[in-house]
């Protein structure tokens, strides 16, 4: 907006404040828009709060309906050190009586001592074979050998730029054989360290030799890493054995190639930590598994939160305060009005999908008179204790022919889902919104341009009046000078 002080001093009047006048009545309009734009804005803002409040109903419902909701557990130990158990959608209530006679192990072989990690062993083929190995009563051999099913002898080449005892281990480990190699150094010098990838019996092995040099069983070259009591080969030495864990449960005897027992109980995952069961006496780890009700707990009282929520956000957002005089943003909003009326309602209805249970108040819930829930702490504790069965089928059963035998958080999630879908009613009633701002942006883009052709014309037209008022004032004051030149003389 170009500014001319002096616009309209010819004519002896102020030009410039003139036309701000004039421009500011034509801005009238745009303000008025503005204004409703702001008010729609915080609707628009409001509208969001209230999705967000019956997208939050429409979870906590549907945690309600899900099966495994209903059926989880929780598992304690009387000494987790020793037996640890975690429970599962699967588990039922119930106690065991846990004793542990012996740990599931990897096998472990060491070599003899080394100079150290770069010391030169010799060169050949390493074959490596799991399986399981049978003390042989009738020695020799010491043992015999069972390869296991599905597993394959790897063998694995030592050639001349592999022969050092760093090297060898490196290749064990990249030969995925199931074994893991390590270099163990003390006072006496660095020994190759063997160990079996799983525990289990049947995750034994054996590491046969083949020397570059033919030198199979003297011990010396790679020879001095051969392991396979089965040929009485014994150049490294066995510290510890493959073997199953081995417990009682309820004085059952079960057998695993892990310390981890999954399913040999019904949906529990039971770890096996140390031996409670020695030769001289037996200790049982007792694990007690119960119905979670402190979690279904927490889930009713997730719904009621967010059912309470949402009433208490719609109430204060369309409520009118008598001492302040002032609205809500969306007083007087049918659409707010109508979900509030809609959300009472469903909490008011009675369901026949339970033969003890008919209204949410008969668990607990007790609607207040602002729609509000409050939690009677004796209703739901019975609840939860005596008829689990039946508070399931109150809030879980599906019934799509019949509404009134449907579970009341099936009720609530259906309702819910339709109010906050694409095509629910808050998106037509936000879209109306937002389509009505965009108008209103369009009026005030117009506004502007009518209000730059207005102060446009405005200024053409008080310069054209200053212009004219310059001649017409040189004029006089060119008449005048005549006039006096004539009288003087």
């Amino acid at each position: 907006m170009a500014n001319i002080s002096s616009l309209g001093s010819a004519a002896g009047i102020d030009g410039e404040s003139i036309i701000k006048q004039l421009l500011a009545v034509e801005t009238q309009p745009k303000t008025k828009v503005q204004a409703e734009n702001t008010t729609l804005n915080t609707n628009l803002s409001t509208w969001g709060k209230i999705q967000s409040a019956f997208a939050a109903v429409k979870d906590a419902a549907n945690a309600l309906t899900k099966n495994d909701f209903w059926k989880a557990t929780t598992a304690t130990s009387s000494d987790d050190t020793a037996v640890s158990v975690t429970p599962s959608t699967e588990s039922s209530a119930g106690s065991y009586a846990v004793a542990v006679q012996s740990l599931a192990q990897s096998q472990y072989v060491a070599s003899s001592a080394f100079t150290d990690k770069t010391a030169t062993v010799g060169e050949g083929t390493l074959t490596i074979e799991l399986g399981t190995f049978t003390a042989n009563p009738t020695a020799p051999p010491a043992a015999t050998f069972a390869a296991k099913a599905a597993a394959t002898a790897v063998n694995i080449e030592i050639g001349p730029g592999d022969n050092t005892l760093e090297k060898i281990r490196d290749k064990i480990n990249a030969a995925n054989a199931g074994v893991t190699a390590s270099l163990v150094t003390d006072a006496s010098g660095t020994r190759l360290v063997v160990r079996g990838a799983n525990t289990g019996a049947d995750n034994a092995f054996r590491i046969s030799v083949s020397d570059a040099d033919g030198a199979n069983s003297d011990g010396s070259g790679l020879s001095a890493l051969a392991y396979d009591p089965s040929a009485d080969i014994t150049s490294m030495t066995r510290s510890q054995a493959a073997t199953n864990a081995k417990a009682t449960i309820n004085g059952l005897e079960v057998t695993s190639d892990s310390n981890t027992l999954k399913n040999v109980v019904d949906g529990l995952t039971i770890k096996l930590n140390k031996v409670t069961d020695t030769a001289t006496a037996s200790n049982p780890v007792n694990l007690t598994v119960n119905t979670d009700t402190a979690g279904i707990r927490k889930g009713i009282d997730a719904f009621s939160k967010a059912y309470n929520d949402a009433i208490g956000l719609i109430r204060v957002q369309t409520m009118y305060d008598a001492d302040s005089k002032t609205g809500g943003p969306l007083q007087g909003d049918s659409t707010a009005v109508g979900l509030l009326n809609q959300l009472r309602s469903m909490a008011g209805t009675s369901t026949s999908a339970s033969s003890v249970f008919t209204r949410l108040s008969d668990i607990g819930l007790e609607m207040n008179k602002d729609g509000t829930f409050t939690t009677n702490e004796t209703k739901i504790g019975k609840a939860l204790s005596d008829n689990l069965g039946e508070l399931q089928k109150f809030f879980a059963t599906s019934n799509d022919a019949d509404a009134t035998g449907a579970g009341m958080a099936q009720r609530f999630y259906k309702m819910a889902s339709q109010i906050t879908d694409s095509d629910g009613s808050i998106a037509a009633r936000t879209d109306g919104i937002k389509s009505t701002i965009r108008r209103n942006e369009k009026k005030i883009d117009d506004i502007d341009n009518r209000l730059t052709l207005v102060e446009a014309r405005l200024r053409a037209q008080y310069t054209a009046l200053d212009n004219s008022m310059t001649k017409l004032n040189s004029l006089s004051a060119y008449v005048s000078q005549q006039l006096s030149v004539l009288t003087s003389s």
